[in-house]
């Protein structure tokens, strides 16, 4: 799973700072590390002028996030109403003593505590991953926790005949390996790098077990050495330099083919001819589609669940098959 954690950072070597990098240190990241969990702060992220965006991007792309409320800074206070629109688990840190703003006083908060002792017994991390369970147990399911039947931020479909188009492709990593659980037959998947998938908790059990079920499955992504994928990379967009995606793409590519080394039925190919303009997986009789779009994070771009009733559904799965065949040997 992955965590984004929602803080105040302040400027460095001030009381704010401190008691915000004590909390992560202390607290959060070995509360991460127990549970097994990714997580990263804004003030990660390393590219410059690119931080709030990358924020979003964080915050509606992670399974769950941790608030601390300390000082009780606006900033944080928006950052969970982001979270809370997209139906986003969150687990608000207070300090022991401190009594959070009324309208959070419904929510779960864990009061942590910075005092020598407890420190030294672990006692806030044991803590916080018994929370950190209850938002695995949730199993990637979203729910606004204000308003009557609102759907999640990015959830919201319009159905046509065969098809749903969903407004943004967002979706929790559990939403992978649940979709690769249910492929009985086939799964067909051509990416821009797939990278995502390698660190997604018991993705590599799932892959294992689907090809175990004598399932048909292909691996398709783009060849670092391919001259698109320089082009297809915004760098006012992406977090990852163009050469540092090229090395990530492949190395992906390589943990693909050792999962399957020697399994049936069985291929992953790299796109040396053509380009992967647009993301295609096909379960069984439905497709996902999502175009590359280079205005906007991969995230952040229309998906279209087709079925095979739509017109749509021949087509894509003939740019599959076609790319396929051009990138064979």
């Amino acid at each position: 799973m992955k965590c984004f954690v929602i803080s105040p950072i302040g400027k460095p070597n001030t009381p704010e700072r401190e008691h915000a990098d004590d909390v992560y240190e202390c607290v959060i990241q070995p509360a991460l590390e127990v549970s097994e969990v990714t997580g990263r702060r804004a003030d990660h992220v390393k590219d410059v002028g690119r931080i709030s965006e990358q924020m979003f991007d964080d915050i509606l792309t992670a399974d769950f996030c941790i608030a601390l409320l300390a000082g009780f800074n606006p900033n944080v206070f928006y950052e969970i109403a982001v979270a809370h629109s997209a139906g986003i688990p969150v687990i608000l840190l207070c300090e022991k003593g401190v009594t959070p703003p009324f309208d959070l006083k419904d929510e779960r908060v864990f009061h942590y505590d910075l005092s020598p002792r407890l420190i030294a017994r672990g006692e806030n991390p044991k803590a916080l991953s018994e929370l950190i369970e209850h938002v695995r147990k949730l199993d990637g399911r979203r729910r606004v926790p204000f308003g009557n039947n609102l759907a999640p931020l990015g959830e919201g479909a319009t159905a046509a005949p065969g098809l749903q188009v969903r407004q943004e492709n967002i979706a929790a990593a559990s939403t992978w390996t649940s979709l690769i659980d249910g492929v009985r037959r086939r799964l067909y998947v051509c990416a821009f790098g797939l990278t995502g998938w390698k660190g997604i908790k018991g993705m590599r059990e799932s892959l294992v077990a689907l090809a175990g079920r004598d399932c048909e499955i292909r691996i398709l992504t783009m060849d670092a050495s391919n001259p698109a994928v320089p082009m297809m990379v915004n760098p006012d967009i992406s977090s990852t330099a163009v050469e540092a995606m090229g090395s990530r793409i492949d190395s992906s590519r390589e943990w693909f083919k050792e999962i399957f080394a020697g399994l049936p039925n069985v291929g992953v190919r790299a796109i040396k001819r053509g380009a992967a303009l647009q993301q295609i997986i096909v379960a069984d009789d439905t497709v996902s589609w999502s175009p590359y779009l280079y205005s906007v994070n991969t995230m952040h771009a229309p998906r279209i669940d087709i079925d095979s009733t739509s017109p749509l559904f021949p087509v894509v799965l003939a740019e599959f098959q076609t790319l396929w065949d051009a990138n064979a040997g």
